[in-house]
C-alpha cells in the first residue's frame, strides 16, 4: 500500500509539473499572438482582417493530424476553439450575433462551443437585427441558420451584392461533429465582414437572381457544365416577392469573388440568370 501510495504521489507530482508548463507554453503562446496583432496593426490592418477564419481551420486540421493518445479528438478541438476565442481580445473585439427566430438557445450553444467562454455573444430573432448587429462590429461574427427551402425571410439573399461592407459566409459550425451531444444534427453558417478565405479544403456558395420563375435543374446543369463549373449543387431556392426567383448553389472548392467563370455563368444564361454573387466559402470541418 505504502509503495502505491508513493506512486500516485510521483504520478501527481508529474501532474503539477506538466501543469505548469502547460501555462508557460499558454503565456508564451498569447505573447505570440499579441506580437502578430501589433505587426498586423503596423500594416494597418483593420479590426474585420484579424478575423482569419481559414488559418484556425488550418491550425486545427494540422493539430488532429498528428494527435494521437488517450484525450478525445472533440477535447483538442474544443480546448483549442477555446484559447482562440480567449486570444481575440488580445487583435480585434470580436462579437458573436446568435440568429435564433425562436429564441432557442441550440444555435448558442453550438455558437459557444466554437467560440468558446470568454467572447461576448448576443441573441437575434430575425436575419435583419443580426445583420444590424454585423455592422456595429468592425470584428462581429453571425452565427445563422442553414438555408432551408420555403423560408419566409431568408438571411443569405443580403448578401447577394457587391458592397465592400456585406458580409460574407467564412465558416461551417460545427467545425468537428460530436455524436454523443444533443446538438449533433444542428448547423450554422457563419458570416463576417471580411473576405472569404482559402483554407486548402473548402466549399463556396454562390447566389443566382433568375429572371421570372426558377430554371430548371437540368438546363442550370448544362449551363454549369458550359460556364466549366462542376460538381455544383443546389441548396436553396427561394421565390422572391417581385418576379424573379434566386438559387444558392455550392460548389466543390474555393471560388474567388472575381472568378471569370461566374461572368460565364451568367453569360451562358442568356438572360435567364441576371446576376450571380460569391457570397463566400468555408472550410470543411472536420471528420470524427
Amino acid at each position: 500500500m505504502t509503495e502505491h501510495i508513493a506512486s500516485l504521489a510521483d504520478l501527481r507530482h508529474e501532474i503539477d509539473v506538466l501543469d505548469d508548463q502547460i501555462q508557460d507554453l499558454l503565456r508564451r503562446r498569447a505573447e505570440a499572438v499579441e506580437k502578430v496583432a501589433i505587426t498586423k496593426r503596423a500594416a494597418g490592418m483593420t479590426d474585420g482582417a484579424f478575423l482569419k477564419p481559414g488559418r484556425e481551420a488550418q491550425i486545427l486540421r494540422r493539430l488532429m493530424a498528428r494527435h494521437h493518445g488517450p484525450l478525445p479528438r472533440a477535447a483538442m478541438v474544443r480546448i483549442n476553439r477555446e484559447l482562440i476565442g480567449a486570444l481575440y481580445e488580445l487583435q480585434a473585439p470580436v462579437r458573436v450575433a446568435v440568429l435564433a427566430p425562436n429564441k432557442s438557445v441550440a444555435r448558442w450553444d453550438i455558437a459557444r462551443d466554437h467560440y468558446g467562454s470568454t467572447v461576448p455573444m448576443i441573441l437575434c430573432t430575425t436575419a435583419s437585427s443580426a445583420m444590424r448587429a454585423l455592422s456595429a462590429e468592425p470584428a462581429g461574427v453571425g452565427v445563422m441558420p442553414l438555408p432551408e427551402d420555403g423560408e419566409r425571410d431568408p438571411w443569405w439573399p443580403m448578401l447577394a451584392n457587391r458592397g465592400a461592407d456585406t458580409p460574407r459566409v467564412v465558416g461551417l459550425l460545427p467545425f468537428i461533429p460530436n455524436p454523443r451531444g444533443r446538438l449533433a444534427d444542428l448547423g450554422a453558417f457563419l458570416i463576417a465582414r471580411c473576405p472569404a478565405e482559402a483554407s486548402g479544403e473548402d466549399r463556396s456558395l454562390v447566389a443566382l437572381r433568375l429572371a421570372g420563375d426558377a430554371i430548371s435543374l437540368d438546363r442550370l446543369g448544362q449551363l454549369l457544365a458550359q460556364a466549366d463549373l462542376p460538381g455544383w449543387r443546389v441548396l436553396v431556392q427561394h421565390r422572391d416577392s417581385e418576379p424573379t426567383s434566386r438559387m444558392l448553389l455550392e460548389a466543390p472548392d474555393f471560388i474567388a469573388p472575381d472568378d471569370p467563370r461566374i461572368d460565364a455563368l451568367v453569360a451562358a444564361g442568356s438572360g435567364a440568370i441576371t446576376d450571380a454573387v460569391v457570397i463566400g466559402a468555408y472550410a470543411m470541418p472536420l471528420s470524427e
